[in-house]
């Protein structure tokens, strides 16, 4: 087994840093577990060839950066005897501290192809995946302007509300796509909310839209307001009436659901892409479900 060593800053390239995404929060998390416990696994290295800068580090970002956050002078790392491309999928395979994101996957394929020569059909080999699947998210970096590739790298927008929200928007008007971005780079709201804002812009006119983009805290606080607006009706109204009301909306969620569903779910698409679509209708299935056996029991008692 190879030994773990000690290495200052200096003596780290840390080329790699944009391949996974860390965001401000969970930065502070490690920096609680590492002043508490010390660091519990070393960072992942591969010998650089330079004697200027020895290591290039693949796996170890975020303790990283905790670490330095916490003024620490070196840090401990276990050097891999693997070539740089062999590291970069070695690290994917073995990483289970959390799941790739898409657009992170997207950047060690990108890397993998521009850099080191890996045709699609290699590194869907090497990481056990179709070639569909590594064809999309080459694609996602495409479709991506630089302005959202960036929120997302430092963790202001979900790949999720980019890809599916924010790519529309700024093909539309780039600029004031931009706008919102900016915006949403000091405000937190969720991919429900964002997407409200972006159907909203869609419908409106020209001077609408402009006055959204330029003022895009004046919706936000109007759906909030129309939210609690919502709610003191909602507690008003008697079980009964309530209970009729939110299954009208059930059924006409589901008839949206049903219509879009050919465009959603399709021949050969790749089955993470599909498993993720999935999962809150599987979700939901579980809960109607549930409340259906409640009732039954109910109901029969």
């Amino acid at each position: 087994m190879i030994k773990s060593i000690e290495l200052e800053w200096h003596q780290l390239d840390l080329r790699y840093s944009c391949l996974r995404i860390h965001t401000a929060a969970s930065k502070r998390r490690f920096m609680l577990s590492i002043d508490e416990y010390g660091l519990l696994m070393p960072i992942t290295i591969v010998s650089s060839g330079n004697p200027s800068c020895p290591w290039i580090v693949i796996d170890g970002y975020l303790r990283i950066a905790a670490t330095q956050a916490l003024g620490r002078d070196v840090i401990l790392a276990r050097p891999w005897e693997t070539s740089l491309p062999e590291s970069l999928l070695l690290a994917y395979q073995q990483d289970t501290s959390r799941p790739w994101d898409k657009f992170e996957e997207a950047q060690l394929i990108h890397e993998l192809m521009t850099l080191h020569g890996y045709s699609q059909v290699q590194i869907a080999k090497s990481l056990g995946k179709s070639k569909s699947w590594v064809n999309y998210r080459c694609q996602l970096l495409t479709d991506l302007p630089d302005f959202l590739k960036t929120s997302i790298y430092q963790g202001v927008l979900s790949t999720w509300t980019a890809t599916r929200t924010l790519i529309p928007f700024a093909r539309a008007n780039s600029g004031q796509c931009k706008q919102l971005v900016e915006y949403l780079s000091t405000s937190t709201h969720s991919s429900r909310d964002i997407h409200s804002f972006y159907e909203q812009y869609r419908r409106s006119n020209q001077r609408v839209r402009q006055e959204m983009a330029s003022n895009p805290p004046l919706f936000f606080k109007a759906q909030a307001f129309k939210k609690q607006e919502e709610t003191k009706s909602i507690d008003k109204l008697a079980p009964e009436t309530l209970w009729e009301a939110k299954l009208a909306q059930i059924l006409s969620a589901f008839q949206i659901l049903q219509s879009i569903s050919p465009a959603v779910f399709y021949p050969k698409q790749d089955k993470t892409q599909q498993d993720a679509l999935m999962k809150p209708f599987y979700q939901l299935v579980e809960k109607v479900n549930s409340l259906n056996e409640t009732l039954r029991r109910k109901i029969h008692a």
